[in-house]
């Protein structure tokens, strides 16, 4: 049976809680122990984990160093432990899983890559929309050249968020939090997957071929924060192929992130719901696969390969490097995250805190996509133009003064 142990078990750490004493129950994995500073803050899951007989620790070291059964280690902790932490658990001997985005800067993820080599250990990033059956099913229909050859991939996030989602931790809305890289924005932190997958999408499977070497970004906020909530990135790859982000985080309602993959013989689309449509050269198909559990995906597709079977992994640690810098990217590209005046902001109350929307770009950012327009190129009044930035040998990342 396959050993886990997990570093951080509030915020998103309670989904790995979850699925982990799940996947218990079902004999595939023993929690050995779990490490959090804070556990007596977080009562269910440290019920939860103890009830299988996890052992809890205040040092993660020390609970490795006392637990050398551990097959892998999930960590679920804030942005700027990832990498630390990460590297770190390799280097003790343990394979990992951990939650995204796996860094923010490009040295860090580097660095991230280097130790996983010098280690040999797996090292699974818990992007976990790549590992659903509609997204597997569109990737499989790339590969085979259904739509022919992909040319252009758009994806379109509509979200709200309230004032008390920047309110819930110390480094939501960050750039900067003691001193550490955070760089909290729609394509760091709430839509990373969204924009994650079109760099997949747009390397038909292969995030290796999607690799970044131009972007030109707008980043804005409505919300009294460092970081942006509205943002648009068109994004320039080693193969050609041009890929086009649109995100807000200030739209009436939440509607259902998708991905549009256009080739020479049709279009593809996906969506967060699970759902495909081909559109090719063998006619038109849809299929809604259903709902999954997807961070569940991951830790079967981590313990297989653990085992020696299965997949490759669905989100190896090298395969992040694309997202890291069209992320990097777009801040040197924007140079500052741009207020939008409040002229062009409503404001109202909403489940005993505040909302702030942005009316004029939700009645608009689909035709925006649709054009591949950047915001400034669309002619909304509160939008800045910016310069591509070149990323042809970029491998450190220092936040733009604008920013600081």
């Amino acid at each position: 049976m396959i050993r886990s142990a997990i570093i951080g078990i509030g915020g998103f750490g309670a989904q790995h809680v979850r699925v982990m004493t799940e996947l218990a129950k079902e004999g595939l994995l023993q929690i050995v122990a779990f490490a959090d500073v804070r556990a007596e803050a977080y009562a269910e899951e440290y019920a939860k984990l103890t009830s299988f007989g996890a052992a809890h620790y205040s040092d993660y070291e020390q609970m490795l160093s006392e637990h050398p059964e551990i097959d892998f280690v999930a960590i679920a902790t804030p942005i700027a432990a990832h990498k630390p932490m990460c590297v770190r658990v390799m280097q003790l001997g343990f394979h990992v899983i951990v939650e995204k985005p796996p860094a923010v800067t490009i040295q860090d993820l580097d660095e991230m890559i280097a130790a996983q080599r010098a280690t040999g250990k797996l090292c699974q990033v818990n992007f976990q929309n790549t590992s659903g059956r509609a997204f597997r099913e569109m990737l499989g229909q790339l590969e085979s050249g259904a739509i022919g050859q992909v040319t252009h991939v758009t994806g379109v996030g509509m979200w709200k968020r309230l004032r008390s989602y920047y309110e819930r931790t110390r480094w939501a809305g960050k750039l900067l939090c003691d001193g550490q890289y955070v760089l909290d924005g729609t394509f760091n932190n709430p839509l990373a997957h969204l924009l994650n997958n079109c760099l997949i999408a747009a390397g038909s499977g292969d995030a290796y071929r999607a690799e970044p070497n131009s972007v030109q970004a707008e980043l804005y906020h409505v919300n009294d924060i460092e970081g942006d909530d509205v943002s648009v990135l068109r994004i320039g790859t080693a193969t050609g192929v041009q890929v086009h982000f649109y995100a807000m985080l200030a739209h009436h309602d939440s509607e259902v992130p998708f991905i549009s993959v256009k080739g020479t013989e049709g279009e593809a689309r996906w969506n967060y719901q699970n759902k495909l449509t081909i559109a090719g050269r063998d006619g038109e198909h849809s299929k809604s696969f259903g709902n999954e559990n997807l961070v569940r995906n991951m830790y079967l597709n981590l313990m297989q390969a653990i085992s020696g079977g299965g997949e490759p992994l669905y989100s190896p640690i090298e395969a992040c490097r694309s997202f890291v810098l069209a992320s990097n990217g777009a801040y040197e590209s924007s140079g500052a995250v741009r207020p939008i005046p409040m002229e062009y902001v409503v404001e109202q109350a909403e489940e005993n805190t505040t909302v702030r929307l942005l009316p004029g770009l939700s009645d608009v950012m689909k035709d925006a996509a649709e054009q591949g327009k950047l915001y400034s190129e669309y002619g909304l009044p509160w939008a800045t133009s910016t310069k591509p930035f070149k990323l042809d040998g970029y491998s450190r990342f220092e936040l733009p003064a604008g920013m600081i």
